[in-house]
This record gives C-alpha cells, sequence and structure tokens, in this order.
C-alpha cells in the first residue's frame, strides 16, 4: 500500500473545494480532461490514453473520497485510492492519501504519479487559499 501524508495550513473545507469535486482535474498533471458520467470519472491523459475511475464514496461531510479505476492503459488486476482529510486545532488539515495496486510491479508508476499529483494539489489550495 502507497500512503501519503500532507499537512495544509488551511482549513479543510479548502482542500476538499479542489479533491471533493471529482471532475476537478487541475491539480492532476497530465489530464487535460474529466467527464463525469453518474459515479463513472472519465479522465484523457494525451499520449497516455484513457482511465476510468469509479467513485465508491464522496462524503463531503466526512471528507472522505474512495475510488477504484477500472479501465486504464496498464493491465491492472487492482487500484482502490482513498483520500480522507481530518481538521487540525490550529485551522490546519491532514490530508491523507493511500492506495492498493495489483500488480505490485506498477506500484512504482502509481507512486510517481500520486508524487506529482500531491506536488500540484500544494499549489492549486495555495492558489485557492490566496496565498
Amino acid at each position: 500500500m502507497l500512503r501519503f501524508n500532507h499537512t495544509f495550513n488551511v482549513s479543510v473545507d479548502i482542500v476538499w473545494g479542489v479533491i471533493g469535486q471529482v471532475d476537478r482535474v487541475d491539480w492532476v498533471p497530465g489530464v487535460k480532461q474529466c467527464v463525469l458520467e453518474g459515479d463513472v470519472r472519465t479522465l484523457d491523459l494525451p499520449g497516455a490514453g484513457e482511465i476510468q475511475e469509479k467513485i465508491i464514496l464522496c462524503d463531503p461531510k466526512a471528507f472522505e473520497l474512495t475510488y477504484q479505476c477500472t479501465k486504464s492503459p496498464i493491465p491492472l488486476e487492482h487500484h482502490e485510492a482513498r483520500m480522507r482529510l481530518s481538521a487540525l486545532s490550529n485551522g490546519a488539515c491532514e490530508f491523507t492519501w493511500e492506495a492498493d495496486i495489483l500488480p505490485i510491479k506498477f506500484e512504482g508508476f502509481l507512486k510517481d504519479s500520486m508524487t506529482g499529483a500531491l506536488a500540484q494539489l500544494i499549489e492549486v489550495v495555495a492558489q485557492a487559499d490566496g496565498q
């Protein structure tokens, strides 16, 4: 399992305003378009192909998003990821992003992808907060 943690010095509402919009892609490097149909989002990655993800849970009260990749240009047996936000007493929030992937040989690819997305998310959240 891959796991990333980051403390944002903004409220959970600001971060959720980005990740809670499941068709928002400005924080995901390489994705040019996202189409949301029901609980399935289709992401277009020029040069790499199309990815489809099923939204399993999008809970704005718990600040939690869980999704599974159901279609990918690489042969996946399983991919499930979960993002959670927790409010901190100082007004900041803790972001946790976990993902499981099979076959395990694609874990390095997923780790690189998640690392890039987290870096972009940090920038987008800073802009949303006016920093």
